[in-house]
């Protein structure tokens, strides 16, 4: 039940793993830009630029590296369609600080860096061995920490609307259709004999229309102004389908930098939504009973 994964009622214990911190922390330990970065492969700064850029058609790259020679430093990079007559270093683009990132920097920072940026260049050491693209953020590694995410958000969400509708009023406030569908969908889960109540059997939108049909929990959650917040969730829903449903593009229907500013305000919501339960939590919890000892 949504109120037994935050906190025990009697102590205010919030069980591991249920946090947003937790969840970023992990993340930031194990997902970096390495587990997303592509080779960056590099021709010769003498070489052809025509025929360079021939080769990157061919090989669907819009990017190259550029050496001296085979084995030395990637001295800087060429985009393929400003290749024209002459040698590939009379379109030589610096690799500025701006540009690179390291290889341990962790994913949440690589999504805030790639909001305003196609590409990025990865730093292995002190030479630049990798680069990533917008294309990279399908990948699986942000495909986990996106549905993470979204799957915390609906489970704040579920929380609240206990806490902000007792005794399951918010049924009194559900469109007659949206109800029954939710009855129907309780009725078919027991029948498999799962351990469920109403509210969890409540769908994304409908759990959205309720939190944000109360201005007191919508002030609470810094859900304002109501409009805004209605868009980010609607937006929220979208990216939770596309990532359920395996889809090869999550920026479909929107962009990248809209992805990315929902990830933004998703984060900010969960940290803040996590206060409020550990708040309220100190607050209603008893003393822990002296019987019990719990391990370090």
């Amino acid at each position: 039940m949504a109120d037994q994964l935050w906190t025990s009622p009697r102590t205010g214990y919030r069980r591991k793993g249920t946090r947003f911190a937790d969840l970023r922390a992990l993340v930031e330990a194990g997902i970096t830009a390495r587990a997303i970065l592509e080779p960056l492969w590099s021709c010769p700064a003498d070489a052809n630029g025509v025929e360079v850029r021939h080769i990157l058609v061919e090989m669907g790259f819009d990017v190259v590296g550029v050496q001296e020679h085979k084995h030395g430093p990637v001295i800087g990079f060429v985009e393929g369609g400003s290749l024209q007559e002459g040698r590939v270093k009379d379109h030589l683009q610096p690799m500025t600080a701006n540009l690179l990132i390291a290889d341990a920097t962790p994913l949440p920072i690589v999504l805030s860096v790639m909001k305003s940026k196609e590409r990025t260049f990865v730093l292995a050491g002190p030479e630049v061995g990798g680069i990533v693209t917008r294309a990279d953020l399908n990948k699986p590694p942000v495909r986990v920490y996106l549905f993470g995410m979204i799957s915390l958000l609906e489970m704040h969400l579920t929380f609240w609307l206990k806490e902000g509708y007792p005794n399951d009023s918010w049924s009194g406030e559900l469109p007659p259709t949206r109800l029954e569908k939710a009855q129907k969908l309780l009725a078919d889960r027991r029948s498999r004999r799962q351990d469920t109540g109403l509210l969890e059997c409540l769908q994304f939108c409908d759990k959205r229309d309720l939190i944000l049909g109360r201005p007191i929990l919508r002030d609470k959650l810094g859900a304002e102004p109501k409009a805004k917040a209605h868009q980010f969730l609607k937006r929220a829903e979208a990216l939770r389908d596309l990532l359920a449903h395996s889809q090869k593009d999550l920026d479909h229907g929107s962009s990248w930098e809209e992805v990315i500013d929902l990830v933004e305000w998703v984060e900010e919501f969960l940290h803040r939504s996590d206060e409020l339960v550990e708040m309220e939590a100190r607050d209603v919890a008893g003393e822990h009973p002296d019987a019990l000892w719990g391990s370090t």
